[in-house]
This record gives C-alpha cells, structure tokens and sequence, in this order.
C-alpha cells in the first residue's frame, strides 16, 4: 500500500507551458485525504518554487536541486542540504575541460533566496529580473553552500543532451553525481557523489519510517531515474524520455494529458 506519493514537477506534475491542470489539483487533495503523504522532487532550486505552493494547494516538503536540498513550502526555509565539497566540484570542473576547454560553470546554494552563481561566460536557461552574481569557480566553491554544480559547453560543442551527459558521466566516476534534465538544454547538472532524487527520497522515507514497497514516484526525465529505480512503484508519462521508460514499472498518460492524476487515481483504488 502507498503511504508516500513523489512526483517530479516540470514535464510531469505540470503541463508543457509550466501551469498545473485542475485534475491534477484535484488528484494531489485526493492522495491527501486518503493519508497518503506528497512530496515534490525536482531539479528546481529554491528560487524556482515560490509560486509552488498556490499554485498545486501542497505547502509541505519539497526535494529541491535533484534531491540534494529539503525545502519546507509553509515557509520557504531550508530543513537540510547536502554540500558538495569544493575539492570534488574543483576536480570535476577540471575533468570536464577534456570535453571543452571553454566550458562554463554555475552553481546552486543552499540558501531559500538568491541562491545562484555563474562565471562570466555562462549563459542561464531562463533570463531573470535581477542578473545573477558572476564569480570564478573557485570563488564559487569558497562560499562552502554548493549543493548543485553547473556545466554548459561552449557553442563549438557539437553533443546533443544525450551525448554530452554519456561523456560526462565516464569522467564523473567517484567524483560526482551527474545527470540532466531537459532533453533541449545542453547543460549537465551535478551533486554530491551518492546525491540523487533517489537517495534523497529514500532518506526522506526512512525518516518516516516508510520502506521503497511504501513508495509510488512518477517522472519523465533522467534526473527521475534513480526515484522511479529506487520506489516500489515507479511510473512515467508519455511524454518521458526513452531511458525513463526503460526503467518505468508502469506507463501514464503525458503531463498534459494528467498523468500524475491517472497515478494517483489507480493507487487509491488499489490497482
């Protein structure tokens, strides 16, 4: 029986242009009333998820930074965070110049509000109203709050998402967790080594005393992957990329179809 229900957000909770469907509201009030926890695990950074709570009705925890930060969504402040260390990021940064020796970096902190560094050749996925602080990786890493490192290749990198996380991933071996999350974005994101949404999930679960088998989690992108391999019930929507289908137990309708409400709808009728 699931007690807890984790769900990742963009492409998969939320519809292609970022809203949330009224299905979908409706489905996570459901899940709730039957005494079935919820929890958001996302690869969004705290910045990203202050409209969250109004926006799906869930003010409770969120994983945040592809499970290397836990969010309370009441208030905003973050419950614990997992650093990566600034001799692992410093090393990975270094490996990643065989693949580009103009690759750019970015990091993520674990702090509620301003929470993002570049250097001064990267260049943000979405442009913000107040532009980011610049600074060197190194200068980066000394700020000790880093629980999300940033890789995007210069333009003269011809790897697609796929190819490029395939690469890193062969230098990222017992250095760090790597992955990415959108299939159009040319960036690699990485964590603490041994910080996924799947260890993320699973030490949440632990804490409540669940076990996997109490555990249902839906996603569509690589950084999902370890959640749906890790919980006893682990589902993707249509719209999922191939390496999450592979590892899907099951299959859902696309997020704009309402998927996530599908999921929730079979476990609380017990199919």
């Amino acid at each position: 029986m699931t007690k807890l229900f984790a769900t990742d957000l963009d492409g998969t909770l939320l519809e292609t242009g970022g809203t949330i469907s009224s299905e979908n509201i409706a489905a996570l009030h459901r899940a709730q009333a039957a005494d079935i926890d919820v929890v958001f695990v996302t690869g969004r950074p705290p910045r990203w998820m202050s409209d969250i709570p109004e926006m799906t009705g869930h003010s409770g925890l969120a994983l945040c930074a592809n499970g290397a930060l836990l969010l309370d969504l009441s208030d905003h402040s973050i419950v614990s965070a997992e650093i990566l260390s600034a001799d692992a990021g410093l090393e990975m940064a270094l490996r990643l110049s065989q693949i580009d020796p103009d690759m750019s970096f970015a990091v993520e902190l674990a702090l509620p509000h301003n929470d993002f560094i570049i250097d001064a050749t990267y260049r943000p996925r979405w442009e913000a109203k107040t532009p980011a602080v610049t600074m060197t990786i190194q200068e980066m890493f000394n700020t000790g709050k880093v629980v999300k490192l940033l890789a995007r290749p210069s333009k003269a990198v011809t790897h697609d998402a796929d190819s490029f996380l395939v690469e890193a991933e062969k230098l990222a071996r017992g250095v760090v967790d790597i992955t990415h999350s959108d299939i159009n974005d040319l960036m690699i994101e990485m964590s603490l080594l041994g910080v996924n949404k799947g260890t993320g999930l699973a030490k949440l679960a632990q804490e409540r005393g669940f076990t996997a088998a109490d555990v249902a989690a839906v996603g569509d992108m690589p950084n999902d992957i370890p959640m749906l391999k890790w919980a006893g019930r682990g589902a993707a929507v249509a719209n999922a990329h191939p390496w999450v289908m592979e590892v899907a137990d099951e299959f859902l309708p696309s997020n704009d179809d309402h998927g996530v409400a599908v999921f929730i709808d079979r476990i609380i009728s017990g199919l």
